[in-house]
């Protein structure tokens, strides 16, 4: 479903991503691993649009979205879900609204239809309680919970997660991996995650890419990173 191919993004001089291919199939998590300021979110940031490349290609469904112009990118990101590190809710929104805007904003469902797509996404989230509840009530894991509710909320073929647990303790990472992992699986979706949980990557991920300077060191299923010979490598999921 995603195909990245020789993607290239040099920032005020500074090369950012060089080089860089890989595909993502229908269903599968990959993980993408690096050090801080490797490039991670930039290379999300070019799978959703938001930025461009300076050279290369990025199909979604075998469609270039680098091509497009930003009313097709905008109708390209209805079908994708993406869920930033703070969970950018609306702090004026409860939960319930901050779920229901996506579907009041880009569909034609009537208030009874969207009650019932909202109540369905908060109960596999496993926040049903919590829907008349603001951000500012809701502790970090929560807030993950709701902003992974509302990626897929327009049930969205592609799943970008920037850095899921980024801030959690132990057990609240395990849990936000676990449910990502879920939702991948019951949504069929092709999922990319970027991260610095080594562990929790390993757990979920069908397979890791390894960024360093920019350029992928390895990508592969998990056991062959851990059987890779490559210094780096080992170094770094050690």
């Amino acid at each position: 479903m995603i195909h990245v191919s020789h993607l290239v993004k040099t920032i005020q001089g500074q090369m950012i991503l060089d080089d860089i291919s890989f595909d993502v199939a229908r269903a599968e998590i990959l993980v993408v691993l690096g050090e801080s300021g490797a490039g991670k979110s930039v290379l999300l940031k070019h799978l959703i649009g938001l930025l461009k490349p300076d050279k290369g290609v990025i199909e979604i469904e075998g469609r270039d979205i680098t091509k497009l112009s930003e009313e097709e990118l905008l109708r390209q990101r209805q079908q994708m879900g993406y869920l930033f590190q703070e969970g950018a809710l609306y702090d004026f929104m409860n939960v319930f609204d901050n779920l229901a805007f996506p579907l009041r904003e880009h569909t034609s469902f009537d208030s009874r239809m969207i009650a019932i797509k909202v109540e369905e996404i908060l109960k596999m989230v496993g926040l049903e309680a919590a829907k008349h509840k603001y951000p500012s009530e809701l502790s970090g894991g929560m807030r993950k919970r709701v902003g992974l509710a509302r990626a897929m909320i327009m049930d969205a073929k592609i799943l970008l997660c920037d850095e899921p647990t980024s801030g959690l303790d132990p057990i609240r990472s395990r849990d936000i991996s676990d449910l990502i992992r879920q939702v991948s699986r019951r949504y069929q979706c092709a999922t990319v995650i970027t991260s610095h949980d080594i562990d929790n990557a390993f757990r979920i991920a069908d397979r890791i890419a390894i960024i360093q300077q920019g350029k992928i060191v390895i990508i592969g299923t998990p056991q062959a990173l851990k059987s890779s010979e490559n210094h780096f490598v080992q170094e770094f999921i050690s």
